[in-house]
């Protein structure tokens, strides 16, 4: 687990010292705001599995950039959550940017890419986002056994980290 926290840090740092700090609103000088959403995912059949109603499950979270004026760039990964309060696996990250009230979606078929799992495969978990600017999540959950059955959609909520630019991580990526 500390590999990955100390993964997450310097791939955040490295996003960090790539955008210019002035299109950045600093909260403090030599500290930077990083905007973190965690959209629930469900994909997959459910088959036997008691874990939620047999069916199919498809999930889309659309991402919008809010800012009318600036490019937002931004770090995604997924946590798989397993059965039995068993933790899943995390993924690596994947980078990505936004323009100016530019919107992408991320769908069942771009979380089984990035996890590695078959598709088909029943899963749940988290997308997680990092960002530098904030965005508009918005989840939508759809269900059933052959069409839709059901349907939720749910803004995700942010929050805000605020990490100092001559943290270890930092002056270990500016001797690089």
């Amino acid at each position: 687990m500390r590999k990955s926290t100390s993964m997450v840090l310097l791939l955040l740092t490295v996003v960090l010292l790539s955008t210019p700090f002035s299109t950045i609103a600093q909260p403090a000088p030599g500290r930077v705001t990083i905007y973190l959403y965690a959209a629930k995912f469900v994909c997959g059949k459910s088959g036997d599995q008691e874990i939620v109603a047999p069916g199919q499950y498809f999930t889309a979270i659309n991402v919008h950039n809010a800012s009318p004026t600036t490019k937002v760039r931004y770090i995604k990964r997924f946590a798989i959550a397993l059965p039995e309060e068993r933790p899943g696996r995390i993924s690596e990250f994947f980078g990505g940017s936004l323009g100016p009230d530019e919107a992408r979606g991320i769908d069942c078929p771009n979380i089984y890419k990035h996890t590695g799992a078959a598709p088909g495969q029943f899963l749940e978990g988290y997308a997680l986002l990092y960002s530098l600017g904030e965005l508009d999540v918005v989840s939508i959950h759809t269900a059933g056994p052959r069409e839709v059955e059901t349907l939720h959609t749910e803004r995700v909520p942010v929050r805000k980290f605020v990490i100092g630019r001559q943290s270890a991580i930092s002056r270990k990526m500016l001797e690089q």
